[in-house]
C-alpha cells in the first residue's frame, strides 16, 4: 500500500512531482480566497479536487476566515517555504461558502529553485504610530556602587575588581572596602550613595543624638537594621539607614516607634559603626547590665581597691540591702568602667548627678563637660554605694557630705581619685577628681611659659625667702604649675615640705603631708609643725583663712621660701584678698616676691589643624591691625576622631606675671588702690591675661573663640 501524501487522507493516491511554486507575497487578506496554486496531477482523474485538510485542522462550514498557521510536526521543522493549496472557487452572483484555506507542507525537490518573494508595500511593512501617552520607558536598573564610582571617575575597573575580590573573600559592604583600601573617601561614598538610592545622605558624626529619640528604638533593632532614629515631628520620624529600601525594617521601625510616616535617609557603614561605638557604646553597657548578660569588654579586671569597711548605723537592714545591691557584679563593672573610661578620655572629673526619673554621668574633658551615660534611676543608689565602699566612706550616711579617696591600678600605673558626695533632692551627687600621683612631673619649659616669663619665674623660685603665689579659679592648673616649680628647685641640699589636702601628686625627694582634720592635723597646726622641721621650702596647698595666711607670711619673713595658691581672678586681686584676710600691708610688701595668675585654654588639635584667617569683625573686636596679622600663624581645628570632632585636644596655660619690684613694694606698703598698682605693673611690662591669650591665638596654639570664652572677664 502506498503511503499517503503529506497533508492528505489515508488511501488517497500518491501525487506526482509538484510543479514549480508561483510568486506570492506570503500573506492572505482577510475575507478573500487564497491565491491560486497549480493543481496536483492525479493519474486516475483530471478533475481538480480539494485536498483533505491536515489531521487536526478544524472542519467547518462557516464563512471564510483569516488563515491560521498550525504548528508543523517536528519532522517538518526544516521543511521548505509554505505554499497555499487552492480551494474550490465558484463564479456566481452569490458565492457559496468556501472552506478555510489549508496550509500544505510540500517539501520541494532537491533540484528545485525557489522563487524570490516580492517585497510588501511600504504601507504594510510600517507599523502604525504609537500615541505619546502610550509610550512607557523600560524599567531603569539601579546602578551599583562600583558603576557609579567609575562613572564619576573616582575609581577604575581594576580598583572595582580588587574591592570585589576583597568582598568575596571576607564579606562586608563595598563602600567600606573602598575606604579601607584607600581607593576613595567617605565623602565620595556618601555622594555615590545619594545617587544610587536617590535619597539624602547624612553624616552621623555631625549629629548630636537626642536620648529620647534614640530610646524609641531598642539597641537590638538599631544594630539589626543598621538604622538610627534622628528626630521626630508629630507622626513623622527621620531615620538614617544603610539600606533605605529595606521594607521589613521600615515596617518594624514604624511599629516600634508608633509613627505613621518614615522619612528614610542613608549613611555610610563607617559613619554608622563610629556612631555605634561613640554614641551607643555606653548605652549598650547599661543594657548589658540590666539584662545580666556578658559584661562590657571595656571593664578592666585589673582594678584593685580596698575591702568593705565596717558599717555602724542604727538601721542595719537598709545598709544590708544597699550593700547587697552595690556588691552585685554588674554594678561593680559599671563603676570600674567609669573609672577606666575617665583615664582613656583624658578626663579630669567624673560627675554623677541624680534627677527625678534618671541620673546622668558626665566627664569633664579639656574643661568642658560631656555626657557619657544616662542610666535608669534605679541604678543610682547601688552605684553611689559601690563608690562609697571603694573610697572608704560611710555608706549609711546619705544626708551629709563626705569625702574619700580611691586608688586603683590600671595598665601598670597607680591612679588616684578624690571622691566627694553631696546630698541633693533626688539623691546624692558624686564628683570624682582624677589624680595621677605617679605621673611624670612636667617641667617649667613645657607648661606654657614664654622664654622671657620663664627667666623671671626661675629667678623668683631661687630666692632664699619670700612668698610666690599662684592664683586662679578651680581647675585652672595651679597645682600643676606649683609642682613644676617644686621640681625646678628640688635638689639634694634642699629640704622641701608640702602641706596639702589632698596630696595630688607624689614627687620623689619631697616630703608630702596630708591634712587630716579628724585627727587634728589642720593647715594651721600642720604649718606650725613644719616650721619646726628645718624646712628650706614650704608649699601650703591653699591660703584659705586668716590664720594660715598670717603663719605663711611670718614663715616667709623668717628665712623660708613659701609657695601657695589663692582663688582669685587676677594677680592684682590677690592683694585685696590677702588684705581682706587680715594680712598687714607692711608685712605683705616685705614678704611678697611674685604673683602668677593663670587660666587654661584648649589647644588646637594637631591632627586636624588648618590655616585660618580672622574675619573683619574678629580683627576689629580683638584690635588686630594688619601689621599684627602679617606675622600671625593662626590655625583652627576642623574636627577629627582624635579630638572627638571638637577641633581641640589638650590644654595650655595662659599666664599673667606680677613681679613685685621696689616701686610696687612701696605702693603695697602704703596701701595704694589696686588700680594704681596694676597701672604701675603694666607700665613695667606686665602682660594681662587677655593679651597673653591673644598672643597664643596669633601663634596658632589656640583660637580667638577660645580666648573670648575663657578670658572675656579678664579683658
Amino acid at each position: 500500500m502506498d503511503k499517503p501524501a503529506a497533508g492528505g487522507r489515508s488511501g488517497a493516491p500518491k501525487p506526482s512531482k509538484p510543479a514549480p511554486l508561483p510568486r506570492t507575497t506570503g500573506k492572505v487578506s482577510p475575507g478573500a480566497p487564497p491565491p491560486p496554486a497549480p493543481a496536483t496531477e492525479d493519474p486516475t482523474t483530471t478533475a481538480p479536487t480539494a485536498p483533505a485538510p491536515v489531521t487536526g485542522a478544524p472542519a467547518t462550514e462557516d464563512p471564510p476566515t483569516p488563515a491560521t498557521i498550525t504548528p508543523a510536526p517536528a519532522a517538518l521543522a526544516s521543511a521548505a517555504p509554505l505554499a497555499w493549496a487552492p480551494g474550490p472557487v465558484t463564479a456566481s452572483a452569490e458565492p457559496e461558502p468556501t472552506p478555510p484555506p489549508v496550509l500544505v507542507f510540500a517539501p520541494p525537490p532537491p533540484d528545485a529553485t525557489l522563487p524570490e518573494l516580492e517585497p510588501e508595500p511600504a504601507s504594510r511593512s510600517t507599523p502604525p504610530p504609537v500615541p505619546d501617552d502610550a509610550r512607557k520607558p523600560p524599567p531603569r536598573r539601579r546602578l551599583r556602587l562600583g558603576e557609579l564610582l567609575m562613572q564619576a571617575g573616582v575609581v577604575d575597573e581594576a580598583a572595582v575588581d580588587r574591592a570585589l575580590g576583597v568582598q568575596t573573600m571576607g564579606g562586608g559592604r563595598l563602600g567600606s572596602i573602598f575606604v579601607k583600601l584607600k581607593l576613595c573617601t567617605d565623602a565620595q561614598i556618601r555622594e555615590a550613595l545619594a545617587r544610587q538610592f536617590d535619597v539624602n545622605v547624612v553624616e552621623l558624626a555631625e549629629f548630636a543624638p537626642d536620648p529620647a529619640v534614640l530610646n524609641l528604638l531598642p539597641i537590638e533593632l538599631i544594630k539589626k537594621y543598621e538604622a538610627v532614629p534622628l528626630r521626630v515631628e508629630e507622626d513623622t520620624i527621620w531615620v538614617a539607614m544603610m539600606d533605605p529600601y529595606n521594607l521589613t525594617a521600615l515596617d518594624d521601625i514604624r511599629f516600634c516607634t508608633g509613627t505613621r510616616k518614615i522619612v528614610a535617609v542613608t549613611c555610610t557603614e563607617s559613619d554608622f559603626n563610629k556612631f555605634i561605638q561613640e554614641k551607643l557604646a555606653a548605652q549598650s553597657l547599661v543594657h548589658e547590665i540590666l539584662e545580666g548578660g556578658d559584661f562590657y569588654e571595656k571593664a578592666v579586671s585589673s582594678i584593685e581597691s580596698g575591702g568593705v569597711p565596717e558599717v555602724e548605723d542604727e538601721r542595719p537592714e537598709i545598709v544590708h540591702d544597699l550593700k547587697l545591691a552595690g556588691e552585685q557584679a554588674p554594678i561593680v563593672t559599671l563603676c570600674n568602667f567609669l573609672l577606666v573610661e575617665s583615664i582613656k578620655r583624658r578626663a579630669s572629673d567624673i560627675h554623677i548627678e541624680a534627677y527625678e526619673t534618671y541620673f546622668r554621668v558626665r566627664l569633664r574633658i579639656d574643661g568642658r563637660l560631656h555626657t557619657l551615660l544616662t542610666p535608669p534611676q534605679r541604678l543610682h543608689g547601688p552605684m553611689i554605694c559601690r563608690l562609697k565602699v571603694m573610697s572608704e566612706m560611710d555608706i549609711a550616711k546619705r544626708r551629709i557630705p563626705q569625702d574619700g579617696h580611691i586608688a586603683i591600678v590600671y595598665g601598670g600605673e597607680t591612679v588616684h581619685y578624690r571622691v566627694s558626695t553631696l546630698p541633693t533632692v533626688y539623691g546624692e551627687k558624686c564628683v570624682i577628681r582624677l589624680l595621677k600621683k605617679d605621673a611624670g612631673l612636667q617641667s617649667l619649659e613645657v607648661i606654657g611659659f614664654s622664654p622671657e616669663e620663664l627667666e623671671v619665674v626661675r629667678a623668683a623660685l631661687h630666692m632664699p625667702q619670700g612668698i610666690v603665689l599662684v592664683t586662679g579659679p578651680t581647675g585652672s592648673g595651679k597645682t600643676t604649675t606649683v609642682h613644676a616649680g617644686l621640681g625646678e628647685i628640688n635638689k639634694t641640699d634642699t629640704n622641701i615640705v608640702t602641706l596639702e589636702d589632698p596630696v595630688e601628686a607624689s614627687i620623689s625627694g619631697i616630703n608630702h603631708v596630708q591634712i587630716n582634720d579628724a585627727s587634728g592635723l589642720s593647715f594651721s597646726s600642720g604649718l606650725r609643725s613644719i616650721l619646726r622641721q628645718d624646712p628650706d621650702v614650704v608649699f601650703v596647698g591653699e591660703m584659705r583663712d586668716p590664720e594660715v595666711s598670717a603663719i605663711a607670711v611670718r614663715a616667709a619673713l623668717t628665712g623660708h621660701l613659701v609657695l601657695s595658691t589663692l582663688h582669685t581672678n587676677s594677680a592684682a586681686e590677690s592683694l585685696m584678698r590677702l588684705a581682706d584676710m587680715g594680712v598687714p600691708p607692711y608685712l605683705l610688701a616685705n614678704a611678697l616676691i611674685m604673683i602668677i595668675a593663670q587660666r587654661l585654654v584648649r589647644r588646637i588639635c594637631a591632627e586636624c589643624a588648618k590655616p585660618y584667617q580672622p574675619t573683619p569683625e574678629e580683627a576689629k573686636s580683638f584690635h588686630l591691625t594688619p601689621q599684627i596679622l602679617a606675622g600671625a600663624k593662626m590655625r583652627k581645628g576642623a574636627g577629627c576622631d582624635a579630638c572627638m570632632n571638637s577641633g581641640y585636644r589638650g590644654r595650655i596655660a595662659v599666664y599673667e606675671l606680677l613681679n613685685v619690684t621696689n616701686e610696687l613694694r612701696e605702693l603695697v606698703r602704703s596701701g595704694a588702690p589696686v588700680e594704681k598698682i596694676l597701672a604701675a605693673a603694666q607700665a613695667g611690662g606686665m602682660a594681662m591675661l587677655y593679651d597673653a591669650g591673644v598672643r597664643r591665638a596669633l601663634a596658632g596654639e589656640t583660637t580667638l573663640d577660645e580666648v573670648q570664652r575663657v578670658l572675656s572677664e579678664a579683658r
